[in-house]
């Protein structure tokens, strides 16, 4: 029989890092009009190398919600880059501000990773009440559909993370009914399923529910 042990995640240092933060940041330099540079993004981040915001940067770019006024020379847009010959520093101004992050290609094109979540945390949002089926109708669109299983594991993950309220357990005749618990509507960012399966709310910045580890077998 195996062993399973729950982790608890403790509060540590938040995580300003990923799409969602730098957008906030850059939105928030660019206010009315105001100019600034990629040096001024990363110390409000901190990202391991600042590779992960240079590759968004120009992306925003490329897709025209960022424009070059002027390039510094002597300066880099990757402050802590071991290639000393990248000695330029552009200067950016916020072309287009859009409240939710823009979800891009490398080239600038729209892309759809992560949109699925985007769909279906709006969705919920909305619903009242909802089982799986219901809520990957509500979330699909025709560029994004959701599939039926996808949903429903959504589901499950935020029901542990106590997002949602039961309101029906689910048998083989009838569906599981649940809802989005007021108190945890935390904003318009969808709270993502990390590679750990852990749940992160990038509206709180912040890691939520518990970890269940299982031993595995040898």
């Amino acid at each position: 029989m195996s062993i399973q042990l729950e982790l608890r995640v403790t509060s540590g240092k938040p995580v300003y890092r990923g799409h969602d933060h730098y957008w906030s940041v850059i939105r928030d330099l660019g206010k009315g009009g105001r100019l600034f540079t990629f040096e001024d993004i990363d110390l409000r981040c901190n990202d391991l190398d600042g590779k992960s915001i240079s590759d968004f940067v120009g992306r925003l770019c490329k897709a025209g919600y960022l424009g070059v006024t002027e390039t510094l020379h002597g300066q880099t847009d990757q402050p802590r880059t071991t290639n000393t010959a990248v000695r330029r520093q552009h200067v950016y101004r916020l072309v287009k501000s859009p409240a939710a992050t823009p979800i891009l290609n490398r080239d600038g094109s729209p892309g759809k990773q992560g949109q699925g979540q985007v769909q279906l945390w709006n969705a919920m949002r909305s619903l009242s009440s909802f089982d799986a089926k219901e809520l990957a109708i509500a979330a699909s669109t025709a560029d994004v559909p959701v599939q039926r299983t996808t949903a429903l594991a959504y589901i499950k993950r935020l029901e542990t993370a106590s997002y949602l309220q039961v309101l029906r357990t689910g048998k083989a005749a009838s569906p599981g009914i649940w809802r989005l618990k007021p108190s945890m509507n935390t904003g318009p960012k969808p709270p993502k399923i990390l590679r750990t399966k852990l749940v992160y709310d990038a509206n709180l910045k912040k890691i939520m529910g518990t970890l269940i580890a299982e031993e595995v077998a040898a």
